[in-house]
């Protein structure tokens, strides 16, 4: 299964920007608890601007029972949020 979502990306908190395969943590909207996930395409070209990309969830399928379109998430490296994003659709 894979996520469609738009993703923004806040200048000030990267160096760099990321591309496919960036690995963060997702922190998803009325839940506080840290996921894997996995950019698999991620078009990234500037930041705080929103980009469509395709990511999974890095470590359990159970996770896709838990979200919906719809739900924003914040892109977090360890305790700093360095974007957010809004999933669009739930592929299989």
């Amino acid at each position: 299964m894979y996520l469609y979502v738009e993703v923004i990306f806040y200048s000030g908190q990267r160096k760099a920007l990321p591309g496919s395969g960036y690995r963060p943590d997702a922190v998803f909207q009325g839940n506080q608890d840290y996921w894997g996930i996995t950019f698999l395409d991620l078009p990234v070209e500037r930041f705080d601007a929103a980009t469509p990309a395709m990511m999974k969830f890095s470590f359990q399928d159970s996770h896709y029972r838990e979200v919906v379109s719809g739900q924003f998430f914040a892109i977090m490296e360890g305790a700093r949020q360095v974007g957010e994003g809004k999933i669009i659709s739930i592929e299989e």
